[in-house]
């Protein structure tokens, strides 16, 4: 492999080879300007769309694409070989750490636990689809477990693995692009493994791999001692064969864990189920289906050769001379940037040099640049008939395509704006309106207003009381009296929608002791050099509430999960009851059900805002 003679477009310079990638096709590289740790990965002409689409949508729990370049000077590429025409590369964030695969591969998680990360998981996708694009390769291996340097665990990451087969559907299993529907078959295959250490399905090749999902569900949360009932209907509708009694849509997904973790006895809601649709004939089937076993879409069947983790860290590998140029002493890379060894990698598919060829859509994360999809449109008249009209006479022969119309995939939905043509095809995004300059006070009571609904404070509200060295029992009752309500589906800016009542009081907000931990997150995030929180102390051995908010708000800024600290919140608010100590607070009772709740929708809100901040 030649090493890059210079950065790819001026600023990201080759740093080495990712552990799962089989090739050249995706590596990682060191922002020379910012100094961060990012992907780049080849791509073709329609994956490359959808991943504009994917540009810039910013999530909590996922790692953002930040560039897609369609034209790549060949110096800068690992191989040293021109792409095909219509490809490019894209460029996402890098996030290190350990993967949930990895995390799987020693314990598995609770109920709770695994619906919880699912939820986050799931909004992120959301997300995804709602700004037009797609993951396409998500599974255990794509999500950070235990991410470095971000706040609430898991993490999504992009571009970093390609996908695995048993967390891909059938239709994509037989050559169909990747669409919105897989990410939610991704989601439910993805749950039945943090629940069971388990894919739904296992198998050494694609064929097999199809029998499985045709011939009935995975094993049964019951054979792994869960008794989940409501859990296990849930995953039976996303894990279906056949698509059209699947559960495509990632909000019904939310929706059915949301209200699981309502009640969890409580069964999901019935279905519609469309009715069946009539036969296709069969060159309809054929050309939807394909010859999959044919086709290199870069999907990993078989995951056992590859690492178990990512990981954080890489091989040494110097800089070239002109890389090392290009890193100016100033700039932060300079510090940041890790002397990397030399990595030996596959050499570069011969195709990678042929002449000009555009393929459907790929995986998620091509591992193949330029292996041709079935539903291309190809250059050559002939290649078509050399691969289809074998499966029309056999299939002829042995049955007139019965056996087809069982397993044949729905017609993948064509992607808007995506054409098979050899130049490449350019979105335009609209320009995004430039955002004021705001002053420190504006831009603290902007922050303190992001984490309540639109609409909770009057618009000129000073929120200096928040940061200040006050009592902070008086500041976190203060700040949630000050919310009004929002009914469900009302206007925010609709004349009188607060005059409900208060949104967060002592006895309204639904939060009660969690007020202390949720201003608490609110002032660390919001408030700059602001003095540590001071509780009243308690006697006895109860550990102090003031420990127990200090953790939630410092751990609410670091990687991990913040139910361990919630919990031992709890727990110390329950203590105080418990051996009825004296303390100085306003409320009654120990934390119940419906506060924990009212935390956990705090949190996700919290989420939100930091993301989008």
């Amino acid at each position: 492999m030649a090493d890059p003679r210079s950065p790819t477009a001026g600023r990201y310079a080759f740093a080495g080879a990712l552990k799962n990638s089989r090739g050249v096709e995706r590596w990682l590289a060191v922002d020379v300007e910012t100094g961060r740790r990012v992907v780049l990965a080849v791509a073709d002409a329609a994956r490359l769309v959808v991943l504009d689409s994917a540009r810039g949508v910013k999530h909590r729990h996922l790692a953002g694409v930040i560039a897609v370049l369609r034209e790549v000077d060949s110096a800068s590429l690992p191989s040293g070989n021109a792409l095909p025409s219509g490809f490019g590369v894209a460029i996402a964030e890098f996030v290190p750490g350990r993967t949930l695969h990895a995390e799987l591969l020693h314990s598995g998680m609770n109920s709770a636990k695994a619906v919880a990360w699912s939820l986050r998981l799931a909004d992120a996708v959301q997300t995804l689809h709602t700004a037009g694009a797609d993951h396409g390769a998500l599974s255990p291996r794509s999500v950070i477990a235990v991410p470095e340097g971000r706040a609430i665990a898991p993490v999504l990451s992009q571009l970093v693995v390609p996908g695995m087969g048993p967390f891909c559907p059938p239709e994509r299993l037989k050559g169909s692009g990747e669409t919105a529907a897989d990410d939610v078959w991704a989601l439910h295959a993805t749950l039945y493994s943090m629940l069971t250490q388990q894919a739904p399905f296992n198998a050494v090749s694609r064929d097999a791999l199809l029998k499985q999902m045709l011939s009935g569900r995975p094993k049964p949360l019951a054979a792994f001692g869960i008794d989940e009932p409501a859990l296990q209907e849930i995953l039976d509708r996303g894990l279906a064969y056949e698509k059209r009694v699947r559960v495509c849509e990632a909000a019904e997904f939310i929706q059915a864990l949301d209200g699981w973790e309502r009640d969890p006895r409580a069964m999901p809601a019935k279905r519609h189920v469309p009715p069946r649709p009539s036969p296709r004939s069969l060159m309809d089937i054929v050309g939807a289906t394909g010859l999959a076993k044919d086709r290199d879409d870069g999907i990993v069947i078989d995951g056992s050769a590859l690492p178990d983790d990512e990981g954080s860290e890489l091989n040494p590998k110097p800089l070239s001379q002109t890389q090392a140029v290009a890193v100016q002493p100033s700039s932060p890379v300079a510090a940041a940037l890790p002397v990397y060894a030399s990595i030996p990698l596959a050499p570069p598919r011969a195709a990678m040099a042929s002449g000009p060829t555009l393929s459907g859509v790929p995986s998620g994360l091509p591992s193949s640049t330029v292996a041709p999809a079935p539903n291309r449109v190809s250059i050559n008249p002939f290649e078509r008939k050399r691969s289809v009209w074998p499966l029309v006479l056999v299939a002829a022969v042995v049955g007139g395509g019965g056996v087809y119309v069982a397993v044949a995939p729905d017609a993948p939905p064509s992607r808007p704006g995506v054409e098979a043509a050899v130049a490449p095809v350019v979105t335009q995004k609209a320009a995004q309106p430039a955002r004021p300059r705001l002053n420190a006070a504006q831009a603290r009571d902007a922050c303190v207003t992001s984490y309540f609904d639109p609409g909770a404070f009057d618009k000129e509200r000073n929120f200096a009381f928040v940061c200040g060295d006050g009592d902070f029992r008086e500041v976190a009752t203060l700040l949630q009296q000050t919310a009004r309500v929002i009914p469900a589906g009302a206007d925010a800016g609709a004349p009188g929608a607060g005059d409900a009542g208060l949104s967060s009081s002592v006895r309204g907000s639904g939060l009660d002791w969690y007020e202390l931990p949720a201003t608490a997150i609110i002032r660390r995030s919001c408030c700059d050099g602001a003095v540590p929180i001071t509780l009243p102390e308690t006697a006895g051995w109860c550990e102090q509430l003031q420990t127990a908010v200090r953790r939630i708000a410092d751990d609410s800024g670091k990687a991990g999960d913040l139910a361990p600290d919630a919990r031992s919140f709890d727990k110390a608010v329950a203590c105080l009851f418990a051996n009825r100590v004296p303390h100085s607070y306003p409320y009654e009772r120990p934390p119940s059900e419906a506060n924990r709740r009212a935390f956990q929708q705090f949190l996700s809100r919290a989420a939100i805002s930091e993301a989008r901040r």
